[in-house]
């Protein structure tokens, strides 16, 4: 099956619940009362197929993934899965509320009453009751959990378990009463609370008490062995309000140049920018051969030229900026990327919220280890097998395990994707009480947009204050 079959299997497909258009050979719109979704195909160096679903309420994206278009019962069973997805999300109430009290009993009868409310007050809540006993095991399927008064003291551990939800623990004198009107009141007060994104929490914690009020316009550049990917966005005020990729066969200093001349320009015209924050490798593949960037130069050629402040970083160095500020266990990270086929891979390091930078921003080459264990050597130029990519890999995380001894490391290395065998090759050099945690990553995308957009707040705000 090539990709026009795909496609048309698909339009042939019936479709309760929801609509299909196609708007041209390669795309396809979804819809209903609740969400919106795209089948695309890219046409690179095989066909991928990309299966995407979003929330049109707050543009959540609870179905996403792309693959290779070359087995057709596998092609045709994730198509399944995007529908059904689709046709229960079409089901599904905005949001899920569930109460919890010892037996359930006392709260059935008040999850009856808030649905009558809710349904009066023309909101999309939908409410049950179910026993502590069951909470655990059913809890994940909603939105926002309430605790009935005997059990209020429950409401600390139960956030621990449920980390990315409300949990609510009722007031008795509303329990007593059966108050629905003040009980929706109250969850809808939590519930505007949340609706600072993940972006602007990060923000939250990485600028402390600095008001992010800027309008940042990212582009973060990563390469590859056969192709660079550009992917930029804009941030207004800590929220996402413009997001493309783009992804070439050969990577130029002056495809920068191309994005801010067309996007940006084009953005410029409905936003207020207050400044570009660019991050991008230390060396640059060219035809001509790799190429060292000056950070410097170009934030300065690109400050003149467009008119406002522009910073440039590590692409390394923004990931593990935008890693760091999504969590909140570690304090001195790092992060190591090892593109598939390449021997030479990248590294970043942040402690305690400051990324390292050091002299001319050289943090995060690796170029060095590599003329040393491969003297005389193209190793610019050669597809490298697996053992030869996890020998790299291994070289370059002991060098920074010895020198940074950071708490955790984020690796996106495709070729060695199984953390825990790369712990085993570690123990071999690192003592047991000083290694760190691995975590594995396939696409650090949203850490570096995010590390790129802090870098650029970050410097922003120091620009400020030295005016």
């Amino acid at each position: 099956m090539n990709t026009k079959e795909y496609i048309e299997w698909i339009m042939a497909q019936p479709h309760p619940g929801y609509t299909l258009t196609k708007t041209d050979d390669d795309h396809i719109q979804m819809e209903n009362d609740s969400a919106r979704g795209e089948i695309s195909v890219y046409h690179l160096e095989m066909d991928i197929i990309e299966l995407k679903l979003e929330s049109k309420k707050d543009g959540e994206v609870f179905f996403f993934l792309h693959f290779e278009l070359k087995d057709d019962e596998h092609a045709l069973g994730l198509y399944k899965e995007m529908a059904e997805a689709m046709r229960q999300y079409g089901t599904r109430k905005g949001v899920r509320i569930l109460l919890s009290c010892t037996s359930g009993l006392t709260t059935s009868f008040f999850a009856q009453k808030l649905n009558e409310a809710a349904e009066t007050l023309s909101l999309q809540y939908e409410f049950n009751a179910e026993a502590y006993t069951d909470l655990f095991t059913k809890g994940a399927d909603y939105d926002v959990i309430l605790l009935a008064p005997q059990i209020a003291y429950q409401k600390k551990k139960t956030e621990g378990v449920f980390k990315d939800k409300p949990v609510i623990a009722v007031p008795a004198q509303i329990f007593a009463s059966y108050d629905a009107g003040k009980m929706i009141t109250m969850i809808t007060d939590e519930l505007e609370k949340l609706k600072m994104s993940r972006d602007q929490i990060a923000v939250a914690k990485v600028m402390r008490d600095i008001e992010n009020n800027a309008c940042i316009f990212v582009i973060n550049m990563t390469h590859d062995v056969r192709h660079t990917k550009y992917i930029y966005r804009l941030y207004n005020r800590g929220s996402v309000v413009f997001s493309q990729e783009a992804i070439k066969c050969v990577s130029r200093y002056k495809d920068i140049s191309d994005i801010l001349d067309t996007v940006f320009a084009r953005l410029r015209e409905d936003f207020r920018i207050d400044a570009v924050s660019i991050s991008i490798p230390g060396m640059l593949d060219t035809k001509e051969g790799p190429v060292r960037v000056s950070y410097e130069q170009m934030a300065r050629e690109f400050t003149d030229t467009y008119g406002l402040p522009v910073f440039v970083c590590h692409n390394s160095s923004a990931v593990v900026f935008g890693y760091y500020a999504g969590q909140d266990k570690y304090n001195v990270c790092s992060y190591h990327s090892q593109p598939a086929g390449s021997l030479i891979g990248g590294q970043g390091s942040l402690y305690k919220g400051t990324p390292v930078k050091g002299k001319n921003q050289m943090g995060g080459e690796l170029i060095g280890l590599f003329r040393h264990a491969y003297p005389g050597i193209n190793i610019h130029y050669q597809t490298w097998d697996v053992e030869e990519v996890k020998k790299a890999v291994i070289m370059c995380l002991v060098a920074n395990i010895c020198v940074t001894a950071p708490e955790v490391i984020l690796v996106r290395s495709p070729l060695t994707p199984d953390m825990d065998e790369l712990k085993e090759e570690l123990r071999k050099y690192i003592d047991e009480d000083c290694m760190p945690e691995l975590v594995y990553a396939a696409d650090v995308s949203e850490y570096a947009y995010l590390g790129t957009m802090l870098n650029g707040l970050y410097y922003l705000k120091k620009l400020a204050a030295a005016k």
